[in-house]
């Protein structure tokens, strides 16, 4: 199954419009040539959310209805302590596999003593941790990546392989540690290229960073139209669309 593993629930500040279904986000990825796809918050991706428990609910409600075609991530601000902790270890509870932070939206530092708490409890639950990188000074790949180093298991994804300039860096980084994963969603199409030819097939997955509530579909096929063109051996391809989401969502070993 191909598997989308960069999506936001709702637009920008977490709006949901009326017509945004389940349903409809399905069938998008279906004209698309997706089967399923890694829904994650956007309202609490921003500092002032304090109320991450609603927005988490909202995703864990919205995949449900779509059960195997969406999956659910869920947020946390780790400055919030014990209640971060706690609510990474409710969603796992509830069937998430995959934590997303933003910490430039979201005011905190990678190398904050808060992160590597939120860090081992997901390492203890089988949490994916998948962060927004790329934003320098806040998310340098090779800030996120440490946390590799420092809690061996624990599944780290760079959510946009380093985007447009540090593509590079998250190279480093996926060939330093196997357990950092780079998600194809923002590298331009040489540098995709060369972190494709750079990093194994088994770190490397495809992410469109399409919101549900948008009202056309250009972002979910460029991206995807983007990584098609790109000369892969077949094996590899499916690899990086099938095997390696599939693995961090937990549906295979």
């Amino acid at each position: 199954m191909i598997i989308d593993f960069h999506n936001h629930l709702g637009a920008w500040g977490g709006v949901v419009a009326q017509d945004d279904t389940p349903e409809r986000t399905v069938g998008r990825f279906e004209k698309a040539g997706v089967a399923g796809a890694l829904i994650m918050p956007f309202a609490g991706l921003f500092s002032s959310c304090t109320d991450h428990s609603a927005d988490n609910d909202r995703v864990l409600r919205y995949c449900a209805a779509a059960p195997g075609r969406l999956f659910p991530a869920i947020t946390v601000n780790p400055l919030l302590g014990r209640a971060a902790l706690d609510e990474v270890r409710r969603c796992a509870a509830a069937g998430a596999k995959v934590l997303k932070l933003h910490p430039w939206l979201q005011g905190f530092s990678v190398s904050s003593p808060e992160m590597d708490a939120v860090a081992g409890v997901c390492r203890d639950l089988g949490v994916a941790v998948i962060f927004h990188d790329g934003s320098p000074v806040y998310t340098h790949p090779l800030q996120c990546a440490r946390l590799c180093r420092d809690f061996p298991g624990l599944k780290v994804v760079s959510g946009h392989a380093g985007l447009g300039d540090l593509w590079r860096e998250a190279i480093a980084a996926a060939r330093r540690y196997p357990d950092f994963f780079l998600c194809l969603s923002g590298p331009r199409e040489l540098a995709m290229a060369e972190v494709v030819r750079e990093v194994r097939a088994e770190q490397l997955c495809v992410g469109s960073d399409m919101s549900t509530s948008d009202r056309d579909d250009i972002v979910l096929w460029f991206r995807w139209a983007q990584w098609r063109k790109l000369e892969v051996a077949a094996e590899a391809r499916r690899v990086i669309e099938e095997e390696t989401p599939a693995r961090l969502l937990g549906l295979a070993g």
